[in-house]
């Protein structure tokens, strides 16, 4: 009898230090989601400040855009009315060639930086939709994790309940006189 009582210390010994370990890992595991949903949630707020960011250069370039578009249709009408003026206006020939040869190098500069405007947008769309895709990317990640920590939450739980169980069968075990009684 007094070996079995002593059994059963050792069996209560082990659980209580299981318990133990399980309690530690299980803190343990929570403080690391905790970090990570909170690294998580950083990286998504730094990427949707970027996402605006861009948003905002695009908008900017865009209003530059249709600025360069409205003076470059100025510069082709100017350019018009000046080969018309040329005909009728042979004693001003070459003040007039001047300025049609400085209207048309603005026009060229103004295709260059409209060249270069469009390439610019075009790069940010790209970053835009690239950002998109990485936020996604880590939505699904964060929900991953989500998935892992309930499973292991559920896991925990149900060896809670065997240890419960099994803390039973012990109880009744050491008290084997208490159950005779009863029946």
């Amino acid at each position: 009898m007094l070996e079995q009582l002593q059994r059963l210390q050792a069996h209560i010994t082990k659980l209580h230090t299981h318990l133990s370990e399980v309690e530690r890992n299980n803190l343990t595991l929570l403080q690391q989601i905790d970090s990570s949903e909170e690294q998580h949630h950083a990286q998504i707020v730094h990427k949707n400040s970027i996402i605006t960011q861009k948003q905002d250069e695009l908008e900017t370039l865009n209003d530059q855009h249709s600025q360069l578009q409205a003076q470059f249709k100025t510069l082709n009408t100017d350019a018009t009315a000046l080969a018309e003026r040329y005909g009728r206006l042979e004693k001003s020939c070459t003040d007039l060639k001047n300025r049609f040869q400085e209207i048309l190098a603005e026009r060229n500069e103004l295709r260059i930086v409209k060249e270069k405007m469009l390439t610019e947008q075009r790069q940010a769309q790209q970053e835009i939709q690239e950002l998109k895709s990485e936020r996604t990317r880590l939505i699904q990640k964060n929900e991953h994790a989500k998935t892992k920590v309930e499973a292991i939450i559920q896991r925990l739980a149900i060896l809670g309940t065997e240890q419960d169980q099994h803390a039973q069968e012990i109880q009744q075990l050491a008290h084997p006189t208490e159950i005779n009684e009863e029946a």
